[in-house]
């Protein structure tokens, strides 16, 4: 059990950290803020992004979680693996450089970097829809954890009624955080959403989310869990 608190804590505070670090990161920077957290791929805080993106597969692909009933098809195991496996696709096969990740007109161009080997034996352009399809895959899953995973039990402690609150809630913003990010790419105003970093706020309250979803798990938020059941009461 306590391997599995720690798994999930950390899970938690990764979480956390990746975008919080780049927000403070922006303050020195010209830019502030490039148009998405996986555009800072092509920047100096190359090694944390891809180095958070790897630690959250490690321990997701081993988290193990409940056994499942007899019938159930979303095991913890299946949902964590397939997260893990997106995370590791986002880390590895990253976005186009100078198109997705270029910054507004008058502004300082990320650092150049040499092409990936994935780049260098597959299209970027066939590299940059694994990069989307490995995100939807990762905060899809984080999604069906909140919304599926995380509530199943006995509801009748007043603090799992307040913990399946806080996991429906952080999985909805996951969900809309993506149908935001799929309305963007809809609609045309691609380039007014680079200019407002929308994507990168879309991704960064998903992080969030997901994040406190875990944390919430691993028992690490017990002060916010007390006032939701204070809350109810």
């Amino acid at each position: 059990m306590q391997s599995f608190l720690a798994v999930r804590r950390g899970l938690g505070l990764l979480g956390y950290v990746l975008p919080i670090a780049l927000i403070f990161y922006g303050l020195f920077v010209p830019q502030w803020a490039l148009a998405s957290i996986s555009a800072y791929f092509y920047s100096p805080m190359r090694e944390l992004f891809v180095g958070t993106l790897c630690a959250q597969a490690v321990f997701l692909w081993n988290y193990e979680g409940y056994r499942p009933n007899a019938g159930e098809f979303l095991s913890d195991k299946a949902v964590s693996r397939i997260a893990s496996f997106g995370a590791l696709v986002v880390a590895f096969a990253p976005l186009q450089p100078g198109i997705k990740t270029a910054p507004p007109a008058g502004e300082a161009l990320a650092p150049p970097f040499e092409p990936t080997f994935l780049q260098t034996i597959i299209s970027p352009v066939y590299v940059e829809m694994m990069h989307g399809a490995g995100a939807a895959l990762f905060f899809g899953a984080l999604a069906v954890y909140c919304l599926v995973n995380f509530v199943r039990g006995d509801d009748s402690r007043p603090t799992k009624k307040a913990e399946n609150r806080i996991y429906r809630c952080c999985g909805w913003i996951i969900v809309g955080c993506m149908a935001g990010y799929a309305a963007l790419k809809l609609s045309g105003f691609e380039e007014t959403a680079t200019r407002m970093r929308a994507v990168f706020w879309l991704e960064c309250i998903a992080c969030a989310a997901f994040a406190t979803s875990w944390a919430v798990k691993g028992e690490a938020l017990r002060p916010l869990v007390r006032s939701m059941v204070a809350k109810s009461d």
